[in-house]
């Protein structure tokens, strides 16, 4: 097209993001419009295509907004399904001349840049045909990818991939090819999948729990790597660290230079695992010994054998969302209630007989509550299993659910494990519900308020009594300076209350008024009929409710 015609889609693509979504729902017809608006422009470009140019300025949206990317289409939130691919197509793929590829690259004039997020991609380390978390298979494959960026121009990224391809004494590549970006390279690894240790780190499809030991594995080789190789040891990616993450296939040209396969090639998976596990437990002692102190109060105010346990409950305990004390209790006297139960109730009994007999329930359940009380939580779940189960069998195969390790677990994500998923799969019994509702009506984030503002009060006794004696050396402002603080420091996390508090209403019922239903059916009905959201701030002031009216 000529240069003043290439500006107009520029234009066209302002106009777009810009238009009327109700008038301009069709996009053919907006740029048929388009085109009439500026048919003078247009007067080579309409003379060479004719009808088709409409046509075209579509296709330019589509690829200007990425409608039809590859990154869009199979987006984490998309329902579109990818197919399946082995490996001998995937190479042909990125080596056949006359390929999709190719066309893409040619059309961008080499620049692979342009045409990145239209590139297709492949999901190695999942065998997954969605990337919707709520349909997608965690089912892992054995590989692993290894993303090195910005290594430099093409032939010191070629040096450096021949030399990487070498391997360490574990880590041994099985393929890897220059990056589409021309500056890095990808290194993909394989691991014998009927390996005994690997099977039984898999054998669960939890998502975060794969996500970890993928990532244990992972971090194990991507040591090795850097040790053997620092010079470029702070160019890999670790966002590779995800299974869920994406490999875009580039085109390559010269397949003898700089791409390189040999699928009988596997990596070491045993001996990195556990080289791993070694270095994260080395890690622990470290920040055990560290808080030493605190890990010791905690072992004996909750009767913990384990420091490795009590260290873990010391971090969660420093948020301000969850009180140890409070958690365990809860916990352990739900499981006593539902045994107690079990004994009187035959419904329960069987309930807990289906449930609790199942390792996929028991091999999830273990992996979130390890996660949150640690040890304490497999002993604890143990009481839930009937009596002559396989699943309490150490010898049996099926006893896996209970064999859990700290080196399996990310440390911040594991903060995040909550016992939810507990609390709603005991919710089945309602009698549960029942008594988890009666007797733990609070939360540990209002236990933890209760606890702050108690320990601001004995403070505020503390220099009271320091008053009577030494008047000076008293603050009597502290209890209320605290309270002030913690207040504030909700309107921080909460900057709605605020905004709410500050905001000039635009009706002041009297009195009587608001209790006045042909008053309040004017306002809703009539004078606010087009409203959906309603702030409502109390006579006094102190508070304040929002209400969403029901379509």
């Amino acid at each position: 097209m000529p240069q003043k015609e290439q500006k107009l889609l520029e234009l066209l693509a302002e106009n777009y993001k810009k238009r009327d979504r109700e008038k301009n729902k069709n996009v053919l017809n907006f740029c048929s419009d388009f085109i009439n608006n500026h048919q003078q422009e247009f007067k080579e470009s309409h003379k060479e295509l004719g009808y088709k140019l409409k046509y075209f300025l579509m296709d330019y949206l589509g690829f200007h907004f990425k409608w039809q990317s590859s990154m869009r289409s199979f987006g984490k939130n998309d329902d579109n399904l990818a197919e399946e691919i082995t490996e001998s197509i995937l190479i042909e793929e990125m080596t056949d001349p006359k390929g999709t590829i190719k066309k893409l690259l040619d059309a961008a004039g080499g620049d692979g840049t342009i045409v990145k997020s239209f590139l297709p991609f492949v999901m190695m380390s999942l065998d997954a045909d969605t990337r919707d978390k709520e349909k997608m298979e965690f089912k892992h494959t054995g590989r692993f990818v290894f993303d090195f960026d910005k290594i430099g121009d093409e032939k010191t990224t070629i040096d450096w991939m021949n030399k990487v391809w070498k391997g360490t004494k574990n880590v041994k590549p099985y393929m890897a090819f220059v990056s589409p970006s021309g500056n890095g390279f990808k290194l993909f690894c394989q691991v014998d999948t009927s390996n005994v240790d690997f099977i039984n780190d898999f054998a669960s499809e939890e998502r975060k729990e794969l996500m970890a030991k993928h990532k244990t594995w992972y971090e194990g080789a991507r040591k090795e790597l850097a040790y053997k190789f620092p010079e470029i040891a702070d160019n890999i990616d670790t966002a590779t660290n995800d299974p869920q993450r994406l490999t875009l296939l580039p085109f390559i040209s010269n397949k003898a230079t700089n791409f390189k396969y040999d699928p009988k090639i596997f990596s070491e998976y045993s001996k990195i695992v556990e080289e791993e596990k070694e270095h994260k437990r080395k890690e622990l002692e470290q920040k055990i010994k560290n808080d030493e102190a605190e890990v010791k109060k905690v072992m004996q105010e909750n009767g913990i054998a384990s420091k490795e346990d009590a260290y873990h409950l010391y971090q969660r305990n420093k948020s301000k969302n969850f009180d140890i004390n409070f958690e365990l209790d809860k916990f352990q006297k739900t499981i006593d209630f539902i045994v107690e139960l079990s004994k009187k109730d035959a419904r329960v009994k069987n309930w807990l007989k289906d449930t609790f007999t199942s390792y996929e329930v028991l091999n999830k359940q273990s992996w979130v509550l390890f996660g949150v009380f640690g040890n304490i939580a497999i002993e604890e779940l143990k009481k839930l299993i009937p009596v002559g189960s396989n699943k309490l069998d150490e010898n049996h195969g099926d006893y896996r659910w209970a064999n859990r390790d700290d080196s399996h677990y990310d440390e911040g994500k594991r903060n995040d494990l909550t016992p939810a998923s507990f609390y709603k799969l005991v919710f089945e019994l309602g009698s549960v519900k029942d008594y988890v509702s009666d007797n733990f009506a609070f939360t540990s984030k209002n236990v933890t308020d209760f606890k702050l503002i108690n320990e601001y009060y004995e403070n505020y006794k503390y220099n009271l009594d320091l008053n009577e004696v030494d008047s000076e050396k008293a603050d009597l402002s502290n209890f209320l300076n605290k309270i002030k603080e913690h207040l504030e420091d909700k309107k921080i996390r909460l900057p709605l209350i605020k905004d709410l508090e500050e905001t000039e209403p635009d009706v002041v019922l009297g009195p009587n008024e608001y209790l006045d239903k042909d008053v309040m059916e004017d306002l809703y009905q009539k004078k606010y009929s087009d409203k959906t959201i309603f702030s409502l701030k109390s006579q006094c002031g102190t508070s304040c409710a929002v209400l969403r009216r029901d379509p």
